[in-house]
């Protein structure tokens, strides 16, 4: 369980003085633990991307402002370690092609059947916005 992978990477972090990923971890086990005390992995998975979103506005302000982003990026990639492994951008094409191969009609009204096969297939290791774009090309 992912959850239990966090909470051992902790400890471990703990035991090494690693204040950043200490601290990361510990937020992060409270966000994910605040509506339930044993989350599924779903659920977890869902807190460590809300987490990635916000590094990435912030490492972007600090960026347009010319400031140091070393430790945002820092904790986003101990965050993307605990994603599961996005499909390739080919294998999503494949995907894509392969689920609007079977639709009755091609338009971009289809665009819902096509994310919910998507989602259906991939589950939570899919990148919707990136899936988006490829589906609205697909449609076009």
């Amino acid at each position: 369980m992912l959850l239990d992978r966090i909470k051992a990477d902790r400890l471990a972090a703990m035991k090494e003085r690693d204040e950043l990923r200490k601290n990361l971890l510990g937020t992060l086990l409270a966000a994910a633990t605040k509506d339930a005390k044993a989350p599924d992995d779903a659920q977890v998975v869902r807190a460590i991307r809300a987490f990635v979103k916000s590094l990435d506005e912030t490492i972007g302000l600090l960026q347009a402002r010319g400031g140091d982003a070393g430790p945002q990026r820092a904790e986003k990639a101990i965050l993307e370690g605990y994603l599961p492994q996005a499909p390739g951008e080919a294998e999503l094409r494949a995907s894509i092609a392969e689920i609007v191969a079977g639709l009755p009609e091609r338009s971009p009204k289809a665009m819902g059947q096509v994310m919910a096969a998507l989602k259906a297939r991939h589950g939570e290791a899919l990148d919707a916005k990136a899936a988006s774009a490829l589906v609205r090309a697909a449609l076009a």
